[in-house]
């Protein structure tokens, strides 16, 4: 079986023209943070994977917030992704498929994301996106967003008895994280990173869960089948390609690859940002905020 995605190190983000292939006076548009942008979408969808508050995990310097993931498909022939702000909503996206271009309220040119290429959105950005190919765009995207309702902080249950078996014919990589503290200025979010992951398991391979209590991880399946182990549950659940699961309450897990064909895993973490010290990050960037 052939990957579906790109490999990390041949993956390519780079800056375009200045130019607009759509034009501006055909669309609704509106101004955010200096940017003008479509004000509505335009042949695109999300299907969301899992949405948790990150309350019930007791993380209290971020309650009232939720994790999320959700997979997005930008069709051809201009799909757009309309103009909005990331104020208060630190995200991870990145490219699975086809070639998109965004606009953002700190980068001079707009910017070609290819297959493999990833995209932070922290502080005060606004952008857009605009597929102007004729083949629809894959994103996978992971953010904290402010939920409304009343927040509750609840304490991280105690890991039940669970045996984690060593990691084996998989490889984990850190594709990129948004520092939360950072994005909030220090008013939320210390000490906390949301952090996003891609793992390849190969056939007969197992990769264990790499957070602790108190690190909510949402998982993806890109591509191939696994079979998901845990400590919450007595009977395994098979995950095929674009199904997910949301892991927190300080449960543990493990995925393992029963299948004949690699299995290509996403995850998205809340984190401790000091767990992320000295791990290379490899997702591909155009541009990164204040470069």
């Amino acid at each position: 079986m052939t990957f579906r995605t790109a490999t990390l190190g041949l993956a390519i983000a780079a800056l375009g023209t200045t130019a607009f292939a759509l034009e501006l006076d055909s669309v609704k548009t509106r101004v955010l943070n200096g940017l003008e942008g479509p004000s509505g979408p335009k042949n695109i969808s999300n299907q969301p994977i899992a949405n948790a508050p990150l309350a019930e995990e007791g993380l209290s310097q971020i309650s009232g917030y939720n994790l999320r993931t959700r997979s997005w498909n930008i069709s051809g022939d201009t799909g757009i992704v309309p103009i909005h702000s990331h104020v208060d909503r630190p995200a991870i996206v990145f490219t699975l498929t086809g070639e998109i271009f965004e606009y953002r309220s700190d980068a001079a040119e707009r910017i070609r994301h290819s297959a493999g290429g990833l995209s932070l959105e922290e502080g005060d950005v606004t952008h857009w996106w605009l597929n102007e190919g004729p083949e629809d765009v894959r994103l996978i995207a992971f953010d904290v967003f402010n939920a409304p309702g009343e927040a509750v902080v609840a304490d991280t249950p105690a890991q039940q008895d669970f045996d984690l078996p060593d990691q084996s014919g998989a490889v984990l990589e850190l594709l990129g994280l948004v520092d939360i503290e950072g994005h909030y200025d220090g008013e939320k979010g210390d000490g906390l990173a949301l952090s996003a992951y891609r793992a390849v398991i190969e056939p007969g391979g197992v990769l264990p869960s790499f957070v602790a209590a108190g690190e909510p991880l949402q998982v993806w399946v890109w591509d191939g089948v696994v079979t998901e182990h845990r400590s919450d549950s007595d009977t395994p659940v098979t995950l095929a390609a674009e199904e997910g699961t949301h892991l927190g309450g300080g449960a543990q897990a493990y995925w393992q690859n029963l299948g004949d064909a690699p299995a290509v895993l996403f995850f998205g973490v809340v984190e401790p940002i000091t767990e992320t010290e000295g791990v290379p990050q490899v997702g591909v960037q155009a541009h990164h905020a204040g470069q």
